[in-house]
């Protein structure tokens, strides 16, 4: 690694096998300072299967950090490169088809939700960014912490990334609604 490289420590998918099904909800948090990446993958990688659509936001991010996994963990190249041909970027749908006062002009997820979808929303969490799950990460696995902030912490950041990942199904769902 190289400074300033971004170290994927988490994961959380909400799985749909069908339109309207109940989801299924998976995740992963590397909570020490051990390298988890081949664990963080190769779980990934279990959990996606090999088949379906995965809904991401922001697809050229999220696919920029599964050719970084490729490079450091060359084995598991080709199962990116298939994960990577199967994302779907909900953010240029939203950008072009959707707009609302309360974006206040930005289509973060963190300000597109909450307008659109009121009951989901990142107010109040422990931790509510991209920014502050990297602190909460960074103090979770260098801090001198006790067990009852370490659980604390963990809870929170499985908390925020599950968010997430069940918000782009409720995205979904509500786009298709207004759509029809």
């Amino acid at each position: 690694m190289r400074p300033y490289d971004q170290i994927p420590f988490q994961w959380s998918i909400h799985l749909q096998k069908e339109p309207g099904a109940t989801p299924e909800h998976f995740e992963f948090l590397a909570a020490d300072n051990s390298d988890r990446r081949r664990e963080f993958i190769s779980s990934l990688c279990g959990a996606l299967g090999k088949s379906g659509s995965i809904v991401v936001y922001n697809a050229p991010f999220e696919s920029q950090r599964f050719s970084e996994l490729a490079a450091w963990l060359p084995e598991f190249a080709g199962r990116i490169e298939k994960i990577q041909r199967r994302l779907s970027d909900l953010l240029p749908v939203v950008r072009k088809h959707v707009y609302h006062s309360a974006f206040a002009g930005s289509y973060s997820l963190k300000h597109v939700l909450p307008a659109l979808i009121p009951t989901l929303t990142y107010d109040g969490m422990a931790v509510a960014d991209g920014q502050q799950a990297g602190v909460a990460w960074e103090s979770l696995v260098r801090g001198s912490l006790d067990q009852i902030e370490r659980d604390r912490i963990k809870k929170a950041l499985l908390g925020y990334c599950g968010q997430d990942t069940l918000a782009l199904i409720k995205l979904v769902e509500r786009l298709q609604r207004v759509s029809t």
